[in-house]
Formats: structure tokens, sequence, C-alpha cells
């Protein structure tokens, strides 16, 4: 007999815990003084109390996340008194979110879990869906990250002259003259730079390396490194460092003195050396060898450009720091494109390692110069909540299937952080082009696309050129402030229609982000790069992933987490990453669209309904 899709046991693995409660048995001689949950690596909540007694709780509003991949642990401190002297224990209670999952008595989606140690009892309590309580709405996973780290905190340190405004630019999109600006103005290292384009990263320029002193390093990182805060503290440094010409050294002795005593200074925050000008070096081994009246290949000037950073850069650092500052040699000249990306991608990997994941994650948000790193970023955010257990709808059960598609559209819009001051992207009309985008399954009126022979990204540069190239105006594929079907307004539920919306939903909106990331290198946001991006990708990539989707889930049993895979979310991370653009293309794509000064301007004789002259 086939088994029946009413009988598959689909447990959610990831829950939020809402409330703590400890209490010690009348007859125990210790009274409570306060519990730490620990989550992974990460303590979370701490209570204390002045006077110890029997009984303690503690509210999470809202709820703790709990992956299922972390381990657990309550340590509930206790004091007691042995012939008038206090003494103190400390009992660990370990728990993993499959102890949660396999509690009895879930009751909407809540569950109570009970542990025990002689006469202490802790009931933890967790839900499966997490609520906003002032106003019952779901809340996006970024919005989680972001309430613990709001913006990245990076500490910029080097001289005047070796290119941190216009690295911060490349980096970040932040207009290089209005980095330095501030920079002048600035009355001392603790002042905080944020920049209204791009408000996820706050920046600390160093301009004294002396110590001792209230302006100086040593200083900012000790006021720092004690507050209690994730968003209050550092979470990197980048250390600019131009590369020497002919004979020049490469550090001063300040900068000797704070590389020596890095670890004394930082503890566990981040140090990257950043070798800056690599264009320069890159153009001196071209210069010497063409001037030969050589014709090099492109091993030789890579040979000679490896050689040339390990004599001048390398090797003087290991020699003063040995091997564990990690660096990266970097140009902010177009063509280096690569260089900032590597920067961006060792920067979040060490604050992944040694800080915490959160302040990584707002890093790669803040950052606008790696499309990959976007992407990968944007999976990582939706797997950690909303796009795992789809096929169970065990986060959605009570909700309209438009409020789950809205936080799903909130995470990942914050995710790819565009300048969008106008609010765009997470306007009423945006989301309703994508709602009857999703509705429209049926793709046999769609032009084929190339996606297969020439990848999505010379697909979708191909159909905007085709667009732009007909000198007539951009119209809609889809209405934008009509809802083609009521769909949207019913209640999430499981089955293998649901299903392939949620799918679609989410493959779309990140390939529109990905087109827009292609579209918008400068400048904020506007209604026609939206629907530049929304008719291109109607033409390069819809019709392939909406059959795909379709034709998946046409068969009831693939709406299933069979043998305990989530293949609904297998199904998301393959479309995306068969609809991606490539960092390594991106120059040449943008190369081939020429100017888009114009998509750059939002013209107010045109709205979502009207069509552009392009």
């Amino acid at each position: 007999m086939s088994p029946s899709i009413f009988t598959t046991d689909i447990r959610p693995m990831q829950f939020f815990i809402t409330s703590i409660n400890v209490h010690l048995l009348d007859s125990s001689r210790r009274q409570v003084e306060y519990v730490e949950l620990r989550v992974g690596n990460r303590t979370l909540a701490i209570r204390h109390i002045s006077i110890p007694s029997k009984s303690l709780s503690e509210t999470f509003t809202p709820g703790i996340e709990v992956s299922d991949d972390e381990q657990c642990l309550v340590s509930v401190h206790c004091c007691h008194r042995v012939i008038g002297i206090q003494k103190k224990t400390v009992v660990d209670l370990p728990f993993v979110p499959q102890d949660i999952a396999l509690s009895p008595n879930a009751v909407n989606g809540k569950r109570t879990l009970r542990l025990a140690e002689g006469k202490l009892q802790v009931v933890v309590s967790a839900s499966e869906t997490l609520y906003r309580p002032e106003t019952g709405k779901l809340v996006p996973f970024s919005d989680s990250i972001l309430r613990i780290c709001p913006r990245f905190r990076l500490l910029m340190m080097g001289k005047d002259g070796v290119g941190k405004s216009s690295l911060i630019g490349r980096a970040f999109k932040i207009r290089s003259l209005r980095f330095y600006e501030a920079c002048q103005r600035q009355d001392g290292i603790d002042t905080e730079l944020i920049f209204q384009e791009n408000d996820k990263v706050v920046l600390h320029n160093s301009r004294n390396l002396v110590p001792g002193t209230d302006n100086s390093v040593e200083g900012f990182l000790t006021r720092r490194r004690s507050m209690p805060d994730l968003k209050d503290r550092v979470h990197a440094v980048w250390l600019c460092l131009a590369i020497p010409r002919a004979n020049e050294p490469l550090f001063d002795e300040d900068t000797k003195k704070f590389i020596q005593r890095r670890k004394q200074l930082l503890g566990d925050i981040p140090l990257v050396i950043v070798f800056t000008k690599l264009d320069l070096l890159i153009g001196k081994i071209e210069y010497e060898a063409f001037g030969n009246e050589e014709d090099p290949e492109p091993w030789y000037l890579e040979e000679r450009l490896s050689n040339e950073l390990e004599k001048t850069c390398i090797q003087p650092l290991q020699a003063l720091a040995g091997t564990d500052i990690p660096n990266v040699a970097i140009s902010v000249h177009e063509g280096y494109e690569s260089t900032i990306e590597r920067l961006l991608e060792v920067t979040a990997g060490k604050v992944d390692k040694y800080v915490a994941i959160e302040a990584a994650m707002a890093a790669l948000m803040a950052q606008r110069a790696s499309i990959s790193l976007k992407l990968s970023n944007s999976i990582s955010v939706g797997k950690k909540r909303h796009w795992r257990g789809l096929a169970s709808g065990s986060k959605f059960l009570g909700y309209m299937l438009k409020e789950c598609l809205d936080v799903i559209h909130m995470e990942i819009v914050s995710c790819w952080n565009f300048e969008d001051p106008n609010r765009h992207l997470i306007s009423d009309q945006f989301k309703t082009l994508m709602l009857n985008m999703v509705a429209n399954t049926d793709t046999r009126d769609l032009p084929d696309s190339d996606v297969e022979n020439v990848g999505f990204g010379v697909s979708a540069a191909s159909a905007i050129i085709g667009i732009r190239g007909t000198a007539v105006r951009v119209v809609l594929p889809i209405a934008a402030n009509v809802m083609l079907v009521g769909w949207a307004y019913d209640f999430y539920q499981y089955s293998g229609t649901v299903l392939s919306q949620c799918i679609a939903y989410i493959v779309d909106l990140t390939a529109i982000m990905q087109i827009l990331f292609l579209l918008m290198p400068q400048g904020h946001m506007t209604i026609p790069a939206i629907k530049l991006a929304i008719t291109a990708y109607s033409m390069a990539g819809i019709n392939e992933v909406h059959s795909r989707i379709k034709d998946h889930y046409e068969n009831p049993y693939n709406v299933l987490a069979l043998g305990g895979r989530d293949q609904a979310l297998d199904m998301i991370v393959q479309l995306i990453k068969e609809t991606s653009i490539k960092s390594d293309e991106l120059a040449s794509l943008r190369a081939r669209l020429g100017d888009l000064g114009k998509l750059q301007r939002d013209d107010p004789r045109y709205g979502w309904d009207d069509d552009d002259d392009e």
C-alpha cells in the first residue's frame, strides 16, 4: 500500500523560546539567584534577582530563536547556607530542539518542555511561530538580526591618502566625498559616522594611534569592548596600508606597535590588513614587462604580482606579527571588483567566527559590492526561518497567505539593502506585482528563455537591451494596482498549490533583486528600474522557473519532506542558484547595458501604472 500523505510526520526543528519558569520544591534548602539561557555559544538571557527565592520566571518578547543545529542549556544558579556559610551551586540542564519537538500536548503551535534534577523543576515554553505581540504579525528573521545588531560597526584605520574613502564608497556605496568630509569634521574616533544612503553600517575613523590619549585607538577599543550590547561593540577593524613603492617601508612605528599589541587591544575583534592601490603595482609590473619589449603571458604577470606582494607586503607582515592576521590586496578601480568582494568575504567570515553570527549577517546586509555575497546571505537568512518547513506549514498555519508572503518579502528585501528612500520595494504596488506574477503559473504565453545555454545573467542582460533598444515604452506584463486573483487572501493550508506559490514568490523576488543589483550600481531605487527588472525577468527566466515548480508539484507526494529532507527548501535553493548572476560577470554585463543613468531618476510624470519612455 502506498503511503498516505496524511500520516507522514514532519516535525519542525525550529522554535522560539517564549518563557522559562524555574521552581525549587519547598523541601529544598536552596534558593534561586539567577538563570542563564545559552543557545549555541551565545548567552542570550540573564535574570538576576536581588533576593533569592524558590521560584523565578522570565518571559522573552519576541521569542528567542533556536535552530536544529544548536545545543541549548539552562543554567540555574542557586545558593544555600551551611553552618552560617553561604554556598553556591550551578545546575545545568541541557536540551536540544528535538526535545521540544517531541514534547507532548502541543496546542496551537505552542509546546512546553519540562526539565528536572532532584528538587529543581524547569519549564521551557516554546512556539513554532514568532509573533509581534503589539501587532500579532509574523516577524521577518532579518528583524531578529537587526534587533540584536542593527548596524555593522567597522573601525577604519590608516593614514590619509591610502584610499579609505574610496574603499568605503566601493564596499558600502557611500559617496566617497561625504565620508571624507565627515572624517574631517569628526570630533574624535568615538564619532559615529552613519550615512543616509546606507544606514546599515556605522563607521569610526582612526586619526591618532598614540597610546594613552582619549582619542587613541587604545582608549576607544577599551571603551567599546566593555559595552554589554553587541550593537555597541566594534565588529571588525580594517587597517589600510598602501602597497609600498620602490624602497618605502610598509609600516610606520605607531602602526608596528599597534599590530604587535593587537591581541591585548582587540581581544576577539577581527583585524584585517588591507593592502591598497593594487592597480598601481600591477601597472608597474606591466610597464616593466612591456617596456622591455616583452610580450608576457598572463601567467607570467600573475607570478610577478604574487612575488612582488610576497616581498613587499606579506613577508614584512609575517615577520612582524606571524601568520594569523588575514590580509587582502585591493583596488577600488573598475576591473578589481573581485578584490573588494574578497575583503568583504574574509571580514564576514572572521566576524561570524569570533564575534557573532548576527554581526556577520549585518555586515553582509550592509555591503553593496558583491552580488554573490548578497545572494548567499539572502539564502542563509531564508533558511533560518521561513523557507524551512513550508511543506508542513508549521510557521504559517492560521495566517492568510498574503501575510506569509509579506514576511518573506520583507526578509528578502532587507537582505539586499538597496538605497530605497521612497520605499518602492516594500510598497503595496510592488507587492501586488509580485503576487500577480506568482499567480500566472501558466507560462505558455511567455517567451522561451535561453537560460540553460547562456546563463541567467546574459539572458537577463539581453532582455534588458532588447527592451530598451526598441525605443518604446516599458509595458509591464502584469498589473500593479489590481489584485488579479483572491488566492492571496486565503488562509495558508497544506497543499501543493500553496507550496508552489510560496516557492515561486521566493525565487521570482530573488531573481528581480539580482537584476536590480545589475541595473543600479549607484543611486537610489526608482520605479522605472523596478519595472524594467520585472519585464526583463518575465522574458529571461520566469518561464523555466514556473514550469519546473508546476511540473514538480503536480505530483502530490512531492509536497512531503520524505526521508527527513525538506524538498521544498532544496528546490528553492536549486532554482535560485540556476537563476543567479555571478560576480565575475557583473562588470561585463553592465558594460553591455551601457549608460543606466536614466534609471536612477524617478520621473514624477510616471508611476506604477504609467509607461516609461526608455
